[in-house]
């Protein structure tokens, strides 16, 4: 060995590792038939390589793991969790990891979006950049109320199941304005999501004929009204529709918005009725003690279709017989809509003179099978027998009369002081008429109804022959005994 020459005593002190020794790369560790010979030949094993990675690895040109210098080159060191920042490791490396700490937060932590509020007014609708929706149709309405609001033109430019585009119109130049919004389905749960937006306008705005303003918004925006003005005509509809939105519509429009708002609102009532069942045995679950009586037809295609149902709570029933008069009024009022049919009812007077509902019931018709069901159990819930000491007030049907006289054969049967006017007034109008007739009606005694009676004879005989013949002894209060009759005059009571 020349005397200037690197020394070599590290190849006969076998403890002698280098001075950037790792010692993950201990050759003992590799464990196969030729350990031995190996150790000598100087590979180094990775421990999680499989045979055939060795093998591969074994044609390979050696390397000797004792040169300093390609062992430095060569060496990658690991990183070490257990080091903390500013510490150096056995490979003389200082790691920093609070930047590596801050990107692996950042990478971690979701962003999350907003989900858009229905409830929102209409006015204040805009879709934002990572918006979820429940579905496409709400961001449609959403995406319309925005364009109808501002006068913007957009329109959906590709739309399928899964995704949808909108673009604007253009502006004074014919160039195409810079508005886009792209949305599709999210892949980690089921909200339909705006993925791409730029909501900056260079367009011309036209509040007169929004491009998607079409049936179905108008049909949502009128649903509340057409509840309550369900035979609204077409032309009303679009007037409302330029005086509130400022936008023209054509009656076509019009007429498909309303059909398709009643859709909706009659498809509501018809599955309220299917569930007419859950409701009975709601009641009488909250409400022990009630009367709930449901039938129902079969037809013969074997469908069963809704018939009837009465309805009396306990607690009215009993607070009826401890602290009412002996008077109710029954009366009835026909059902509009898609689920057609006639509200019947019950109706006491507390000692405050104010209306006391006892009963009621939903039927199809109002006739005599009808109204004999209803009195049979409404007297079986009173406890009334027969009809003793009980007044019974109605508008004098038909059918009503004839089952009142079946069922309660003692009840003191009334007309109701409202229709015998309005069936009066149609042949003998005039507010002097309507004095007249109310001031009879409401005298407590007998010679106070002769005087009006005797006044009105005076002006026209006719009126006074007129009702005489409706029997005044049954829509006045000067005729009624103590304890069943009030002050006020609806019922005649």
């Amino acid at each position: 060995m020349d005397e200037g020459g690197p020394s070599d005593d590290y190849d006969l002190d076998p403890s002698y590792r280098g001075p950037n020794y790792d010692s993950d790369f201990e050759i003992s560790e590799f464990e196969g038939d030729e350990s031995d010979e190996s150790s000598d030949s100087g590979f180094v094993v990775d421990p999680d390589l499989d045979d055939s990675d060795v093998e591969a690895s074994s044609s390979q040109p050696k390397t000797d793991v004792h040169d300093t210098f390609l062992y430095d080159f060569c060496h990658i060191p690991e990183r070490n969790d257990n080091i903390e920042d500013g510490e150096i490791n056995e490979d003389g490396v200082g790691l920093d990891t609070t930047e590596l700490d801050r990107e692996s937060d950042d990478e971690v932590e979701p962003i999350e979006y907003g989900m858009h509020d229905p409830s929102v007014d209409w006015k204040k609708m805009k879709p934002h950049l990572g918006e979820m929706f429940a579905n496409q149709e709400q961001l449609r309405f959403c995406l319309t109320n925005y364009a109808v609001q501002n006068g913007y033109l957009i329109r959906v430019v590709k739309s399928s199941s899964d995704r949808l585009q909108a673009k604007c119109g253009t502006d004074k130049d014919g160039k195409q304005c810079t508005f886009k919004m792209w949305a599709s389905w999210m892949n980690r749960e089921r909200s339909f999501q705006v993925k791409g937006f730029n909501d900056k306008h260079t367009c011309i705005r036209d509040f007169r004929r929004p491009t998607m303003l079409n049936s179905e918004w108008i049909a949502k925006h009128f649903i509340k009204l057409l509840c309550r003005r369900p035979k609204m005509k077409g032309r009303e509809i679009q007037e409302v529709v330029k005086k509130k939105f400022l936008c023209e519509v054509s009656l076509v429009q019009c007429y498909r918005a309303k059909l398709k708002a009643l859709e909706i609102i009659n498809g509501k009532l018809t599955e309220h009725y299917a569930r007419i069942w859950d409701y009975g045995e709601e009641i009488l679950r909250s409400n022990p003690g009630s009367t709930v009586q449901v039938s129902v037809t079969t037809n013969p295609d074997g469908l069963t279709y809704f018939h009837r149902i009465y309805i009396c709570f306990k607690a009215v029933r009993e607070g009826w017989s401890r602290g009412c008069r002996r008077v109710v009024g029954l009366d009835g009022c026909f059902l509009e809509g898609y689920c057609k049919g006639e509200l019947i009812t019950a109706i006491g007077r507390d000692g405050n003179n104010q209306l006391y509902p006892i009963a009621w019931a939903v039927i199809d018709v109002e006739n005599k099978a009808n109204w004999l069901w209803y009195l049979q159990l409404l007297s079986s819930d009173l406890g009334i027998g027969d009809g003793g000491g009980l007044t019974i007030i109605s508008d004098q049907h038909k059918g009503l009369v004839e089952t009142a006289k079946d069922v309660l054969p003692r009840v003191e049967h009334r007309q109701c002081a409202r229709h015998v006017f309005a069936n009066y007034k149609k042949a003998y109008n005039g507010l002097d008429y309507k004095r007249l007739f109310w001031a009879a009606s409401f005298s407590t005694i007998e010679a106070g109804f002769i005087l009006a009676m005797e006044e009105l004879q005076a002006i026209n005989i006719n009126a006074y022959n007129y009702l005489v013949q409706r029997e005044p002894s049954t829509w006045s209060r000067a005729f009624f005994p103590d304890r069943r009759t009030c002050e006020s005059g609806k019922w005649g009571i």
